[in-house]
C-alpha cells in the first residue's frame, strides 16, 4: 500500500502543475494568477525538496524537483510581462538561504513543518488574488483538478505513515484550491468560454 501511494502521489505531483505551465506558455498569459503565491510557493516547494532529502523520501524531493522546474517557467513569463520585479526574486532567494542556513542543523521534520506553514500560506494570496480578480483566463482548470487530487493523495499518504506534517497542510490548503477552481471555472462560463478556454460561440 505505502509504495503504490509513494508512485501515485510522485505522478501526481509531477504531472498536476503543468497543465498550467503549458496554458501560461501557449497563451503568454498570467491573468488569474498572483506573482506573490508563485514565487512564496517555489520557496515553499524548495523546503519539502529539503525535507525529503533529510528525511529520505524520494516521493517528496523528487515531486518537488519538478514543481520547482515547471514554477520557474511561469514565474519567467511572469518576469517578461513585469509581473515579477527583479528585487523580488532578490528577497525570496535571500529569505530562502536565510531558512535553509538556520534549518540545516535541526532535525528534518523542522523542514517539514516550516515546509507545512510556508505552504499553507503560500496559497492564501491566489485565493484573494482570483477573488478580487476581473481576468482568470490565465487559470488552468485541469491543472488545479490534478492539484486537488494530487493534495487529497498526499494527506491520505501521510494517514497511512502516521507522518502528520505531510497531511496537516492538505487540511488548509485543499479547501482553497477548490476556491480557485469554482472561481475560476464560474469566469470561464460567464465570459462564453467552454471548460477547455475556447469561445462557445465562434466569431
Amino acid at each position: 500500500m505505502e509504495s503504490f501511494l509513494a508512485v501515485w502521489c510522485t505522478a501526481l505531483s509531477l504531472s498536476f502543475i503543468w497543465p498550467q505551465v503549458w496554458r501560461t506558455v501557449r497563451h503568454d498569459s498570467t491573468q488569474g494568477l498572483s506573482p506573490f503565491a508563485a514565487v512564496y510557493g517555489f520557496v515553499g516547494s524548495g523546503l519539502w525538496f529539503a525535507y525529503g532529502l533529510s528525511a529520505g523520501n524520494t516521493a517528496i524531493w523528487f515531486s518537488n524537483a519538478s514543481f520547482m522546474v515547471a514554477q520557474s517557467i511561469i514565474i519567467a513569463v511572469m518576469r517578461r510581462h513585469g509581473r515579477v520585479p527583479r528585487v523580488i526574486l532578490v528577497r525570496f532567494a535571500a529569505l530562502f538561504v536565510v531558512i535553509l542556513a538556520t534549518l540545516l542543523p535541526l532535525p528534518a521534520t523542522a523542514f517539514g513543518w516550516t515546509a507545512t506553514v510556508v505552504s499553507a500560506t503560500s496559497l492564501v494570496p491566489q485565493a484573494l488574488h482570483v477573488a478580487r480578480a476581473e481576468n482568470m483566463h490565465a487559470i488552468s482548470l485541469v491543472s488545479w483538478m490534478f492539484t486537488i487530487i494530487s493534495a487529497s493523495s498526499w494527506m491520505v499518504f501521510g494517514w497511512v505513515l502516521d507522518d502528520p506534517v505531510m497531511s496537516v497542510v492538505n487540511y488548509i490548503t485543499i479547501p482553497m484550491m477548490i476556491f480557485v477552481l469554482v472561481r475560476a471555472t464560474r469566469w470561464r462560463l460567464a465570459n462564453g468560454m467552454v471548460l477547455t478556454g475556447r469561445p462557445l460561440v465562434s466569431a
